[in-house]
């Protein structure tokens, strides 16, 4: 599934020509929309045939691509399971539930070019650093680690990966 999930982001890149999780949910004609929630994140539903993501309007300009790639990847992996209900995500890096895993997986895919944590470690960087010039949360870079290591690579995740850091 997971090479599966590769492929799925690969293709998006190539054919859109970004990782921007915004520009992509525009060319896929995604709605995205904002409401004040407490502590749901997001959702992705189906209603009338159209997809549409929407995001609590309190989150960062960081989290809410965090959470729009995520939505996307329910978008282009789950639309059977949003055809009964919406996909909720009131936590992300859930990595208990299946579908929430390869949301996150798609998301970091998404979000971060192996190409480009690999060429910042072989420079040197810390992990901190690279999060920083990648602009993405640590816990996501955390997240590209761990699958870059299942890829076959080797680097050290220098914390554990907190299934509730973003419920904060």
């Amino acid at each position: 599934m997971s090479q599966y999930i590769t492929d799925i982001v690969d293709q998006l890149v190539k054919q859109y020509k970004t990782r921007d999780p915004f520009e992509l949910t525009e060319a896929l004609n995604i709605f995205v929309g904002y409401r004040p929630f407490n502590s749901l994140k997001g959702f992705y539903c189906v209603m009338n045939r159209e997809r549409h993501i929407i995001l609590n309007d309190n989150l960062s300009e960081q989290e809410q691509r965090l959470v729009i790639a995520h939505e996307l990847g329910h978008d282009r992996l789950h639309q059977t399971f949003v055809k009964v209900s919406p996909m909720k995500d009131f936590q992300l890096y859930d990595m208990t539930s299946k579908p929430e895993y390869q949301a996150n997986y798609f998301a970091a895919e998404l979000l971060i070019d192996d190409n480009d944590v690999i060429n910042l470690a072989n420079e040197g960087m810390d992990y901190n650093n690279i999060a920083q010039l990648l602009e993405v949360l640590d816990d996501l870079l955390s997240l590209k680690l761990l699958f870059l290591n299942q890829k076959g690579h080797k680097f050290n995740i220098p914390k554990n990966i907190s299934s509730r850091f973003l419920g904060k």
